[in-house]
């Protein structure tokens, strides 16, 4: 924006401080673009490893609320557990009570069947037959024979009372046994659900931590973001003024030129009305202008 010579000195003067300040304007705006381009790029990247973070979080949550699932799952199995056991352990304490109860209806004297009073009545009377006693082991074989007799008849009559006894027995004895592994299977397999649980626990505990950290990343990735972009707005309120500024010289400096056009313009014509339109005239009218400005702004008379 140099100076032309068809301004006027003060024009020209005016000319030549705006072309200084444009320049020094300029100069300015480009430092502060510069800086701005440093401080876009420097939010592109944060904004970029803010969204990295966050991409790489979602999967992270994902495999939190699947091991948090199977949790509540080990937990629910667990409590159906607790409850099979118990239940098992209240059958295994009504089983016994019911064995035992059971043993103690057998009939007195029931242990030994009849076959086995048989054989000891057959052993006594052949003692007896060929064997000489004395009168007092003879008379104790013979009260032994109608003892067994009276047991043989009591055995006999309760031969099948006894049998469903004893097999009722066996029965609730091996309910007992049954039920005995049932609650020991149960109990194992509590402890291997309580082990799963506390396993899937601990691996919560540090899934959380680790996303916890990739929050407070993502957090920390926002205030640095957010910091610059302070910078950059307080920075671009001083290119847009520095914009302005220039602007006003640019239109400044037209005006003056525009004016000056106008005033030279309106001058030739006044001349040319005056004095014809010949080429000696022109320039003669255009020497006499050119001394005008350089004494100061050209008002032209009616």
């Amino acid at each position: 924006m140099p100076p032309r010579a068809f301004l006027s000195e003060d024009a020209e003067r005016e000319e030549r401080e705006g072309y200084d300040r444009l320049r020094a304007a300029e100069s300015k705006l480009r430092e502060l673009r510069g800086r701005r381009d440093v401080l876009l790029q420097q939010v592109h990247q944060l904004s970029d490893e803010q969204k990295a973070l966050f991409d790489s979080r979602q999967p992270r949550q994902d495999r939190l609320e699947a091991t948090n699932d199977e949790h509540r799952e080990l937990g629910r199995r667990l409590a159906e557990l607790r409850r099979a056991r118990d239940q098992a352990r209240q059958r295994l304490e009504e089983a016994i009570v019911a064995a035992r109860f059971a043993r103690q209806e057998l009939p007195h004297g029931s242990g030994a069947r009849p076959e086995q009073i048989r054989r000891e009545m057959a052993q006594l009377e052949l003692r007896q037959q060929t064997t000489a006693l004395p009168l007092a082991d003879e008379n104790a074989l013979i009260d032994r024979l109608r003892e067994l007799r009276r047991q043989l008849d009591g055995a006999e009559k309760n031969a099948t009372l006894v049998q469903s006894k004893q097999e009722s027995i066996r029965a609730k004895e091996d309910a007992v046994r049954a039920l005995r592994t049932e609650v020991e299977r149960l109990n194992h397999e509590l402890e291997t659900v309580k082990v799963e649980r506390d396993r899937r626990m601990g691996s919560m505990r540090a899934q959380l931590l680790e996303v916890g950290q990739l929050v407070a990343q993502i957090r920390e990735k926002s205030r640095q973001r957010g910091q610059v972009m302070e910078r950059l707005d307080t920075l671009m309120v001083e290119v847009r003024k520095l914009e302005r500024e220039a602007n006003e010289l640019v239109n400044a400096s037209r005006q003056r030129r525009q004016e000056a056009r106008r005033t030279i313009g309106d001058y030739n014509r006044e001349v040319r009305a005056k004095v014809g339109t010949g080429s000696s005239s022109d320039r003669l009218a255009d020497a006499q202008l050119e001394e005008l400005l350089k004494r100061g702004k050209v008002v032209l008379s009616g």
